[in-house]
């Protein structure tokens, strides 16, 4: 009789102060999740908060009733949201409807269960033919969810936990910490604040915070590390600082490589003393950006981001579960940074050089304090 495969080690992350551990038996999966959360850092917390597990299945989903036979007991919220006392069961997920969610909340620990089911066709006959037709790349076309299937397993139950017990918020943004002072580069995809980031983060005394997503309490930034996703402009802009990245064997999307900065060229936050909105220009150029304009750049500029607005989707549903009121205190977090922090616009060109940007951004980091 053939051995069943061994069962994946589970993954134990800390995430700003959250700490998390991951399950699931897809050995890919998990193997692709310990190179993807490796900035994380290992959690020496003796009781996770959150436990996330996901079961892989190949073909489409059973019928609900036949493998969740407590839904007749549940209170149904909306066609696939159902809940039950401290739990919730969430189907057909946003952009990955093949994707079925459990949550069970006590007030203070967050377990998650999830059901992922891979299928190339909603018919099980075509499901069939096209997993022949395809055979050579169904490995490639299961890899394409991993990292979506990473945001639901572990950092949005993590955003969530932290919003909703420690009264941090993401935003989408990238941080740098220059000299001692936490610099904020946010904005909506592709206006700069990866290239800009990291060009940043590589000059001496200068160290990454995150460069996709940023929690913040106010004023005080933590970060959410991830990958970071460079295309050759971007490594060529950085010019000699790039020799410290650490690449990682993957392949992403738009032509762009992953790596990762040593660990000593992370920072673990702080204090924020300017907020910046890069974007591309025609012409190199500064211009100061009233508070209100500030927040309402970033509030808005967060439902333009896919991976924050399904953020906000899983949020809402985990307020079925325990209601906190999270939009008004990221609103009231965002009022308060905007209003206490100097913020600007800054037009980025390819004619200008990192050196000459980096003296701007050090300039009115020192100006603020």
């Amino acid at each position: 009789m053939a051995r069943s495969a061994p069962r994946p080690q589970p993954i134990e992350i800390e995430l700003a102060g959250a700490s998390l551990q991951l399950r699931g038996d897809n050995a890919e999966l998990l193997e692709y999740a310990r190179v993807h959360l490796a900035p994380l850092g290992r959690s020496t917390a003796a009781e996770p908060a959150i436990e996330s597990e996901l079961r892989w299945h190949e073909g489409a989903p059973p019928e609900r009733a036949a493998r969740h036979p407590q839904l007749g007991g549940m209170e149904r919220l909306d066609r696939d949201l159902y809940r039950g006392e401290g739990q919730l069961l969430w189907f057909r997920i946003d952009e990955l409807p093949d994707l079925h969610l459990q949550f069970h909340w006590d007030g203070r620990r967050l377990r998650v269960e999830g059901d992922y089911y891979h299928r190339l066709s909603k018919r099980a006959s075509s499901d069939r033919l096209k997993r022949l037709v395809y055979r050579s790349r169904v490995p490639q076309l299961r890899q394409r969810r991993f990292t979506t299937l990473l945001y639901y397993l572990v950092y949005y139950p993590c955003f969530w936990w932290l919003e909703r017990q420690r009264d941090l918020h993401p935003i989408h943004a990238a941080g740098v910490e220059l000299d001692g002072r936490v610099v904020l580069l946010a904005g909506p995809s592709g206006v700069g604040k990866s290239t800009l980031s990291t060009g940043l983060a590589a000059l001496p005394g200068a160290r990454l915070l995150s460069d996709t997503f940023i929690l913040h309490k106010g004023t005080t930034a933590r970060p959410v590390c991830e990958p970071l996703l460079l295309d050759r402009f971007s490594r060529e802009w950085i010019g000699a600082g790039a020799e410290r990245l650490q690449p990682i064997d993957w392949r992403y999307c738009l032509g762009r490589d992953g790596f990762h900065w040593p660990r000593e060229h992370q920072s673990g936050g702080g204090e924020v003393k300017l907020l910046l909105f890069p974007h591309r220009a025609a012409r190199p150029g500064l211009r100061r950006v009233e508070p209100q304009a500030a927040h309402a750049r970033i509030s808005s500029g967060d439902f333009i981001i896919n991976d924050l607005r399904r953020y906000w989707a899983f949020a809402a549903v985990l307020e079925m579960l325990d209601p906190t009121l999270l939009v008004a205190a990221r609103e009231r977090n965002l009022a308060e940074l905007t209003a206490a922090v100097p913020c600007h616009e800054i037009g980025l060109t390819r004619e200008v050089g990192r050196e000459a940007l980096a003296a701007q951004v050090r300039q009115l980091a020192a100006a603020s304090g």
